[in-house]
């Protein structure tokens, strides 16, 4: 009888929160992108008795945010590893951590009145059939908001090793969990290919290089993924290196991801 062999999930090896650098390449990718998500957060009809599920949770940054913002609610913040919300658990009596799977475990229908997800869908497997089952969890009136990377910018660079470095990252992610930053090409699609209403779309692009956070979130991933990078076909250490030194130098300006964000409403 043939043995079948576990599909590894984000975190399980590659980018384990018990990893060194883990905690400072999270937080960086959260000092990009929370000003993004908290605009979008509040153009939203917010009430502060809102009831809230912030899935892959992360640092925490969004979840606090939420709860300050929705006092008489309530937030849920779900992550597979709650490892580096387990230091920043701020006395805050309306946000609850909860340890969760989103592609296995299950809210009741209608619970929430708020939905938030940022760089998670891209990383699921079972993306379409999830996303199916989050808006189920939804109240009516309910929104959702997702926030996921896309490749496009780093697939145009015309710096040859920051190009191909980049794009082996992706590869290394397709391969070994899954991942796909092109499904967040059609995120306005896939919303509105669900019974959400009001459904809108944004788009932000970030700057690596010098002192911006994503290039400091792009150098820690290319780090850790470095030996899996190296043995991909038409990327040698010496590209790696000069990625590397590229996103180190104060004076190197180049595109880093983009970050679809989609939004709808759940009549």
């Amino acid at each position: 009888m043939m043995r079948q062999l576990k599909v590894e999930r984000y975190g399980d090896q590659i980018f384990n929160h018990s990893t060194v650098t883990e905690d400072e390449r999270l937080l960086a990718l959260a000092a990009e992108l929370d000003p993004g998500t908290f605009r979008r957060i509040e153009a939203l009809p917010v009430r502060p008795d809102w009831r809230c599920l912030e899935l892959g949770a992360g640092t925490g940054t969004v979840a606090r945010m939420l709860a300050e913002l929705c006092p008489e609610g309530s937030v849920i913040a779900t992550d597979l590893d709650l490892e580096l919300v387990r230091a920043r658990r701020e006395a805050q009596p309306n946000l609850t951590w909860l340890h969760h799977d989103v592609t296995r475990d299950d809210f009741p229908v209608g619970t929430f009145d708020f939905i938030h997800a940022r760089y998670l869908f891209c990383h699921l497997r079972s993306r379409d059939v999830d996303l199916s089952r989050v808006v189920n969890w939804l109240a009516p009136g309910g929104w959702l908001l997702l926030e996921e990377p896309a490749s496009f910018p780093i697939e145009s660079s015309p710096h040859r090793a920051y190009r191909a470095t980049g794009m082996g990252v992706f590869t290394v992610l397709a391969d070994r969990i899954g991942t796909d930053c092109r499904w967040t090409r059609g995120l306005y699609d896939h919303l509105a290919g669900t019974r959400l209403r009001d459904v809108g779309l944004q788009i932000d692009h970030s700057l690596v290089g010098g002192t911006h956070p994503m290039g400091r979130f792009w150098e820690l991933t290319v780090e850790q993924l470095a030996p899996a990078l190296a043995a991909l076909d038409g990327i040698t250490e010496e590209m790696i290196e000069e990625t590397l030194a590229r996103l180190r130098d104060p004076d190197f300006r180049e595109l880093g991801m983009a970050t679809v964000a989609a939004w709808g409403r759940r009549p």
